[in-house]
């Protein structure tokens, strides 16, 4: 009576992680797509990069560290993914620096590289921060192109209900900003 306990629980197991084999066919019959390949690579401990960038940012050396990035980014094809990240941080770190029309600059570049990958949602919400950036760099004409490129792009590409709607908001926001016209 003792065994029939444990025989018992190693069957339930096995029942419960063998796969059914009607699970399996019917993923079979799933249609499957193709997705294009977009490669981001995390840097590894001992990537010069990496190890540059930390020792800047943990003596706040802000632009100092976006032109370290801005460097890597603009080493690597117009289309890579990992040039994108690499603006995006650069932008980021020149406004940390106060240098709103880098920062700028650099988050037009990773809204263009967004746009050759094809991750037109990524680039909507870096023109959306652009936009934003305009709004601390005093460039009214930027802050408005940047709101109505984000803004096509929500209409017309497939941006899910939830997307589209938090675009729209954050241009109604960055809309409602003062700044001398």
């Amino acid at each position: 009576m003792k065994r029939a306990l444990p025989l018992t629980v190693l069957a339930a197991l096995v029942l419960a992680l063998v796969p059914d084999s009607s699970v399996a066919q019917e993923a079979e019959l799933r249609p499957m797509y193709e997705l294009p390949t977009i490669t981001v690579l995390a840097p590894v401990e001992g990537d010069p990069l990496y190890d540059q960038a930390m020792a800047l940012y943990e003596q706040a050396r802000w632009e100092d560290a976006a032109k370290l990035h801005r460097g890597a980014a603009e080493s690597m094809p117009a289309n890579d993914a990992n040039a994108y990240v690499q603006y995006d941080r650069a932008a980021r770190l020149y406004f940390y620096a106060g240098d709103y029309s880098e920062a700028r600059e650099m988050m037009e570049h990773a809204a263009s590289v967004a746009e050759a990958t094809g991750d037109m949602e990524s680039a909507a919400y870096r023109h959306i921060d652009a936009a934003f950036i305009a709004v601390w760099e005093g460039y009214p004409g930027k802050r408005r192109e940047h709101v109505e490129i984000a803004e096509r792009y929500a209409n017309e590409y497939d941006f899910g209900k939830e997307d589209a709607s938090h675009v729209y908001a954050l241009t109604r926001g960055i809309g409602t900003l003062p700044m001398d016209e």
